[in-house]
C-alpha cells in the first residue's frame, strides 16, 4: 500500500512555550496513533517544520485542519506525494525544539525566512527545508 506524504513550514502565530507543545504533542500523538499517521515536527527559529505520512484519506484530512489552525501563519507546502514505506515508522510525531547554536550545526543549514528560502532556486528533487529536515534525522541517527 503506498502511503501519502506532506511536508510544510508555517511561522507560529504566537510562539509556543514548552507546556504548550508538550500538550499538543501528547494530543498529537494519540490522535497519530489511532490514524497510523507517524512524522516529525522541528521548531525553529518560531517556525514549524513538519512531515506527517500515513494513509492517503487520514493525511488529506489532518492536513486540511493544519492549513486552518490559528497557530499557523503563511504556511507554504513544501511536497507532497506517495512512498512505499514509512520514512519515520517508529515516531507518531517525533519533535525537538532547536536552538540557533543547533540549527548553525545542522548540514544544510539556510535561513529559514519564508521569502529568502523561494529566491534560491531548487536544485534536485528536495526543496532546501527538506533537506534540513532529513540532515536533521541523519544527525539523531548518528
Amino acid at each position: 500500500m503506498k502511503l501519502r506524504y506532506v511536508s510544510y513550514i508555517s511561522n507560529q502565530a504566537k510562539i509556543l512555550n514548552e507546556d504548550h507543545v508538550e500538550n499538543l504533542l501528547f494530543q498529537i500523538r494519540e490522535k497519530n496513533k489511532k490514524l497510523a499517521i507517524t512524522g516529525l515536527l522541528l521548531l525553529i527559529q518560531g517556525k514549524f517544520i513538519q512531515y506527517i505520512e500515513g494513509p492517503d484519506e487520514e493525511i488529506e484530512k489532518v492536513y486540511k485542519k493544519i492549513k486552518k489552525d490559528p497557530r499557523h501563519n503563511e504556511l507554504v507546502l513544501l511536497d507532497s506525494g506517495f512512498v512505499n514505506e514509512r520514512q519515520f515508522k517508529d515516531w507518531s510525531m517525533a519533535y525537538k525544539k532547536i536552538d540557533d547554536v543547533t540549527v548553525e550545526n545542522i548540514t544544510g543549514y539556510k535561513n529559514l525566512e519564508l521569502d529568502q528560502l523561494f529566491l534560491e532556486p531548487n536544485k534536485g528533487d528536495k526543496h532546501p527545508v527538506l533537506k534540513v529536515l532529513y540532515n536533521f534525522t541523519k544527525a539523531l541517527a548518528s
